[in-house]
């Protein structure tokens, strides 16, 4: 119990710091501390899957969508074999993180 209490206060303690970091940096409305608030802002997103998502997709430079989609393994498996074609689901061959969030 004495554990799970310090690890509770610790995880307490990290999400103060963020939200402490993300507060300092929201005059500027710019980077991507500006863009962990707008996704945090939609209904069901966190701040800490906002935060994951912004470091691990959209700080990176990717074309378009299918390129985001690529990069979490969103994208599909087919299966083909002779005349018949069809899907098996996704790839899983992303950024598996990512595809959790």
């Amino acid at each position: 119990m004495t554990r799970l209490r310090i690890v509770r206060e610790q995880l307490k303690e990290i999400e103060q710091q963020r939200l402490r970091k993300l507060e300092a940096a929201a005059p500027a409305k710019k980077g991507p501390h500006a863009m962990v608030g707008l996704i945090a802002r939609v209904t069901g997103i966190g701040i800490e899957t906002a935060d994951m998502l912004v470091n691990e997709i959209l700080s990176r430079h990717l074309r378009d969508s299918k390129a985001v989609a690529r990069y979490a393994g969103l994208t599909g498996s087919p299966d083909e074999s002779g005349k018949r074609r069809r899907e098996k689901g996704l790839a899983r061959a992303g950024n598996a993180r990512v595809r959790r969030g």
